[in-house]
């Protein structure tokens, strides 16, 4: 009875890991227009691998900026945002993100 247990929650495990990545996929990116907001782009692509933010006062106003990346089997698909709204996107086939370049 454990076995199956153990097998069955392995299975949901896996199964739940698969739809998140499948998000990742070229007609997803192109779902995404510029000024979408962010919560808009999280619904079509699901919560980003990872995301760098930056904020700059300039008088009384506040400018945000946020780098999201998001990894699949069927590519990588990394959204800048300014002010919660898409600014640009790019768009990386299986194996042609660039890597990081080391300091």
């Amino acid at each position: 009875m454990t076995t199956r247990l153990t097998v069955c929650v392995l299975l949901m495990v896996t199964a739940l890991l698969a739809a998140c990545s499948s998000n990742v996929n070229e007609a997803n990116y192109d779902k995404i227009t510029t000024g979408m907001k962010e919560d808009q782009v999280g619904k079509i692509l699901g919560i980003a691998s990872e995301s760098r933010s930056s904020a700059m006062k300039v008088g009384d106003d506040t400018f945000t900026s946020t780098q999201s990346r998001w990894r699949g089997d069927k590519g990588t698909i990394v959204v800048v945002f300014f002010n919660s709204e898409v600014q640009s996107k790019i768009y990386y086939p299986p194996g042609e993100e660039p890597k990081p370049e080391r300091r």
